[in-house]
């Protein structure tokens, strides 16, 4: 590709330094940084749309400072890997500098669409280090629009495969990594899985303070007992109340004043504490949700009477894999048969039959009926040589990167 401009990431630290962590609602820059945004953007406009709001998006290289001073890992040639993104939605436009995991740059003409011009007294003076991107921009995408497959062919060969998403076997990744199995004990957890899926569901018709709180103690023990950091020693719920293990939820100690055997002293304690996660056995995390049946979400195939209540456990992120078969084991020892609709997922897992997503920004949050779980590309350390890194690329499905062209 064409020789250009060298960018030095000490020349844009007043930009640099504006990220989200200080500015999470962007910067307003000045008129002096404003106009020459809109220069970056009117260069940009010789490419083809990339997005909505009129974005275009590029890859660029930033010098990085010396080792001591580096804040994130530089490619082989030293280089720091940046997207950059323009766009602009009537008379509110914007310049995003992203290095696509924790730094997020966000400088704007406004604080919002349609909202009044207010410039950062403070931060928005950043005309300095913009007119060095625009140098750099301005040479760039004169090279793209000379000969745009040796910048596509460039970015393809040389972008480092953190900044990049993609998908991998998970039997591949626990065959390179075995440090990733989500399962120490796969055999068990099927056993578990198994019974879980064999014993009746726990049915009631009516749903009490009492009833919950005991299920949710069988729960909430085994969480804490079986915990694979920092289990606490099972004495320490021997002769223990429901009520006063109940305390360790985020709203236990609201039951004060409530009858303990009344459906409608349970409705009205839920109603009131569900938004702040009564409902949950790991916070925000793992819940155990009492249903009704014909009440509420579709729960036609439950075979439950209508009228009658039963319980479902479920969870996302992943991370919490182990604590819910625990979980589930510590149901199955009670005899208390709950819905799982994980369980689909996690027989996956076990049988490392899904596949695990790689992101720059993993989503701790993120599966569906082929992902269980995303991470970021592992990296050398302790438990991972740089071959097995090496071998977890090669075995990746990378999703193909978007093409920039210029405009015809």
């Amino acid at each position: 590709m064409k020789q250009l401009p060298i960018l030095k990431y000490n020349d844009l630290w007043s930009v640099m330094c504006l990220d989200r962590r200080n500015h999470l609602n962007g910067v307003v820059v000045d008129d002096a940084s404003l106009k020459i945004m809109l220069h970056i953007e009117k260069t940009m406009q010789r490419l083809e749309v990339m997005g909505d709001d009129e974005q275009r998006v590029l890859w660029i290289e930033i010098k990085a400072p010396a080792k001591k001073y580096r804040e994130e890992n530089a490619d082989a040639n030293g280089n720091y890997w940046y997207q950059l993104c323009t766009g602009h939605y009537k008379d509110f436009h914007y310049l995003i500098l992203s290095n696509r995991e924790w730094r997020f740059i966000d400088l704007r003409s406004a604080h919002h669409i349609d909202a009044e011009r207010k410039p950062d007294l403070y931060s928005g003076n950043v005309s300095k280090a913009l007119k060095k991107i625009n140098i750099y921009i301005s040479a760039l995408v004169d090279s793209i629009c000379e000969n745009p497959e040796a910048y596509n062919a460039y970015i393809e060969e040389h972008l480092p495969y953190t900044k990049r998403d993609g998908k991998i076997k998970r039997a591949d990744l626990n065959r390179i990594c075995p440090c990733y199995k989500t399962f120490d004990h796969p055999e068990h957890v099927l056993r578990v899985l198994e019974k879980q899926q064999s014993i009746p569901l726990w049915t009631s018709d009516e749903m009490t303070l009492r009833k919950y709180m005991h299920i949710w103690r069988i729960a909430y023990e085994a969480y804490c007992t079986k915990s694979r950091f920092d289990p606490e020693p099972k004495s320490a719920y021997e002769n223990v109340s429901d009520e006063d293990i109940f305390r360790h939820n985020s709203k236990g100690r609201e039951i004060e004043g409530l009858n303990l055997d009344n459906e409608e002293d349970f409705l009205k304690w839920e109603g009131a504490n569900s938004p702040y996660h009564c409902l949950d056995v790991a916070y925000a995390r793992v819940h155990l949700s009492p249903h009704k049946k014909g009440e509420g979400w579709d729960d036609e195939e439950i075979p439950v009477p209508e009228g009658h209540w039963y319980l479902s456990l479920y969870f996302s992120v992943y991370g919490y894999s182990q604590d819910v078969i625990n979980m589930l084991e510590a149901f199955c020892h009670a005899g208390i048969g709950v819905v799982c609709g994980a369980t689909s997922r996690l027989l996956k897992m076990v049988n490392e039959t899904d596949y695990v997503s790689i992101s720059s920004i993993p989503n701790k949050y993120t599966h569906d009926e082929e992902i269980g779980n995303e991470i970021s590309l592992p990296y050398e350390c302790e438990d991972i040589t740089a071959q097995q890194v090496a071998e977890v690329i090669a075995a990746t499905k990378w999703v193909p990167l978007k093409k920039v062209k210029p405009v015809l």
